[in-house]
C-alpha cells in the first residue's frame, strides 16, 4: 500500500510539473523550430482577451512560421515570464510579439490591435537580430544594398574590421533591398537604393548614421560611438519611448 502511495504522489508531481512549466514550455519548443509567436496576456480582470485571440489567430493564418499562445499573468507557474517580458504592471489583455530569437518587438491592446498591425510587428529575421542585439548593448552595423552589387565587399570588409576594434560589442548584418521579406525593415531604415550604404545605431538602439562603399572601418567606429537621438530600427511605433 505505501509503495502505491509513493506511485500516486510522484504521478501527481510529474503531472504539477509539466502544468508548472505550461506557457513557458510552448514558447520554448515555438522559438526551437524557428516560429515567432503571439502571447495574448491575461488575467482574471481582464476585459476583451477573446477578441484579441481571436484577432491573433486571423494574423497567424496569413503568416508563416508562427503560433499564438495564451499567457494567464495569475498563475504562479507564469511568475518569471511576467518578469522577463515586464508586464507586471501591464493593462491587460495585450499581445506581445515575439520573434524567433525571443525578443519581445510589439506590445498591442485591444484599442491599438488590429491583424493589419500584429502582422506589421513581426520583424525579418535580421531585423530580430539586431534588436536582440541591442537588447545585450551591441550596436548595428547594417549594411543594405543588392545582393549581388560590385560594392558590397568592400563595405563588408570595412564593418568587419570595425566590428573587431569594437571588440565584438555589435551586430553586422547584410540587409537585401530587394527582398520582399526585407521590405518592412528597409521602409524603416530608409537607405539610399542607388548604392551600397551602410547604415549604424549605437549600442543603446539609436541611429547615428549613414555611410557608403567608400567609408573605412575607423570612420565607422567614430559613428558608432556618437551620442545622439533616434531609434532603434523596429521600436518606434511598438509602444517603447524613443
Amino acid at each position: 500500500m505505501k509503495k502505491i502511495t509513493i506511485i500516486i504522489i510522484c504521478s501527481l508531481f510529474v503531472i504539477t510539473n509539466i502544468f508548472a512549466q505550461g506557457v513557458s514550455a510552448d514558447i520554448q519548443k515555438a522559438q526551437k523550430s524557428g516560429n515567432s509567436i503571439f502571447i495574448v496576456v491575461t488575467d482574471k480582470l481582464a476585459k476583451g482577451t477573446d477578441y484579441l485571440v481571436k484577432l491573433s489567430e486571423g494574423a497567424n493564418k496569413k503568416v508563416k512560421k508562427n503560433v499564438v499562445l495564451k499567457l494567464d499573468r495569475d498563475e504562479k507557474a507564469n511568475a518569471d515570464l511576467v518578469a522577463k517580458y515586464r508586464i507586471a504592471g501591464a493593462q491587460l489583455p495585450i499581445i506581445l510579439v515575439v520573434a524567433s530569437n525571443g525578443v519581445v518587438t510589439g506590445a498591442l491592446t485591444s484599442e491599438d490591435a488590429s491583424i493589419e498591425k500584429i502582422i506589421s510587428t513581426l520583424p525579418s529575421k535580421t531585423q530580430a537580430e539586431v534588436l536582440l542585439g541591442f537588447e545585450n548593448g551591441k550596436a548595428a552595423l547594417i549594411i543594405c544594398g543588392k545582393k549581388n552589387a560590385k560594392d558590397k565587399a568592400a563595405i563588408q570588409t570595412e564593418c568587419n574590421t570595425a566590428l573587431k576594434s569594437l571588440g565584438d560589442k555589435a551586430t553586422v548584418v547584410f540587409v537585401d533591398v530587394e527582398s520582399k521579406e526585407e521590405a518592412n525593415f528597409v521602409d524603416l531604415l530608409k537607405p539610399d537604393l542607388t548604392k551600397t550604404t551602410v547604415v549604424i545605431f549605437n549600442g543603446k538602439g539609436q541611429f547615428t548614421g549613414k555611410m557608403d562603399s567608400v567609408t573605412k572601418s575607423e570612420d565607422l567606429v567614430k559613428t558608432v560611438n556618437k551620442r545622439v537621438g533616434g531609434c532603434a530600427p523596429g521600436s518606434c511605433g511598438s509602444g517603447k519611448k524613443c
